[in-house]
């Protein structure tokens, strides 16, 4: 993202407003400095459709900016789950490429390095064979061997005339292309009824309709979110009893906080799983049925205190997804709407934005559209969000 200082600068009003919530991260707070400035274009744009201006409006020195929009982008766009569990990296334009560098052995098409075990032979001597170390002092000598380091020799002539091989590693780039895709949604009132909810309720119809619309809207990028995230991940647990599933037989214990406990082994095995395919790190993030939260709090390793307002140690399925800590290290997110099979899906985020599984990229997130029905006279609005939403080049 450039020039996010004097965008900053630009939306300092509006990013540090006194009555919406403070957005302490400095790269949430980055992103949705960018998205504002792309809903301006989008409402510049819109207004350069105009054949005219009306008499009253402002000269074209004075910013104009739709109050009930820009004031729906700040306090949704900060609260999307795709932070907590996907890279954002915001569009400025329809269309646009995500890279990531792989490292590869010997040449750029070579084999993939730097994921699963190193190749300890590939910068000295010996032979990596076996992947078990049980094996070791068996009746069978030979089925787990590591490299070494080469003789003093041997290294000394890496790389003569003689054609001894120096190893060599290279990278290549590759790349993802994510194009915005759109969500759509209207809404129509009549006069009449503007006037007497206005009379009767103080309130403003436009305003609650396009309340209720953008709510709607970015719900289902939520859930769009949380769904793609189930559908790529890879089935865990294929040491249990029946792969994939975790039942009874697995967790030994005679009461069910130990059972509980037990459970907690699981989620630490598929959060080593990732450290070792990836080598990125374990995983930190936890998305799991009601059942299964409450589960975690039983045992006492879910801590509910780092969650604002929700002290109480009690999960609610209809509150906000974030619940807690696991083990000091795991964010757990709730799934409000599993009300069928518990399970629970581990992932990893790094401290990177750029450093994720799957990325959200916003380019236009809310775009107002007022309109009158030619025929009845009645006001309409619709709103229009652009984003994209892609895999990590990684997982291919």
């Amino acid at each position: 993202m450039f020039q996010t200082e004097q965008l900053n600068e630009k939306w300092q009003p509006v990013l540090e407003h006194a009555d919406l919530p403070e957005i302490k991260d400095s790269y949430k707070r980055a992103v949705t400095t960018v998205i504002l400035e792309n809903q301006e274009k989008a409402f510049r744009e819109d207004n350069n459709l105009q054949e005219a201006a009306p008499a009253n409006a402002t000269g074209s020195n004075v910013a104009n900016w739709d109050p009930v929009l820009i004031s729906l982008v700040r306090r949704a766009m900060p609260s999307l789950i795709a932070y907590d569990v996907a890279g954002v990296q915001p569009m400025t334009g329809p269309t646009g490429l995500i890279f990531a560098m792989k490292s590869r052995y010997t040449t750029q098409g070579g084999t993939e390095a730097l994921f699963n075990e190193p190749d300890t032979d590939f910068t000295g001597a010996g032979t990596h064979a076996g992947t078990d170390p049980s094996v070791l002092n068996d009746t069978s000598p030979g089925t787990f061997t590591g490299g070494t380091g080469m003789a003093t020799a041997t290294g000394e002539a890496l790389g003569d005339a003689s054609g001894n091989y120096f190893p060599e590693m290279a990278f290549s780039i590759e790349s993802t292309s994510v194009t915005a895709k759109t969500r759509a949604l209207k809404a129509e009132y009549t006069m009449e009824l503007a006037h007497d909810l206005k009379a009767v309720h103080g309130l403003d119809a436009e305003s609650e309709l396009a309340n209720i619309l953008s709510q709607e809207i970015l719900g289902e990028i939520n859930r769009e979110m949380v769904r793609t995230v189930y559908v790529n991940a890879v089935e865990g647990s294929q040491d249990a009893a029946t792969a994939g599933t975790i039942v009874a037989a697995d967790l030994d214990g005679r009461w069910s906080v130990e059972k509980y406990k037990g459970l907690m082994f699981w989620i630490e095995k598929e959060a080593n799983k990732i450290a070792i395919d990836t080598r990125r790190g374990k995983g930190n993030i936890l998305i799991c049925s009601s059942n299964i939260a409450s589960a975690l709090a039983m045992v006492g390793n879910l801590d509910f205190g780092s969650v604002s307002g929700n002290l109480s140690g009690n999960v609610d399925p209809s509150g906000n997804t974030f619940v807690g800590t696991l083990n000091g290290s795991i964010k757990v997110f709730v799934d409000p709407y599993s009300t069928g099979t518990d399970y629970f899906v581990v992932g990893y985020k790094g401290a990177s934005q750029y450093d994720a599984g799957m990325f959200y990229c916003p380019y236009v997130p809310l775009q107002m559209v007022k309109a009158v029905g030619e025929q009845t006279f009645q006001p309409k609005i619709a709103f229009k969000t652009r984003y994209g939403m892609v895999d990590n080049p990684f997982v291919t």
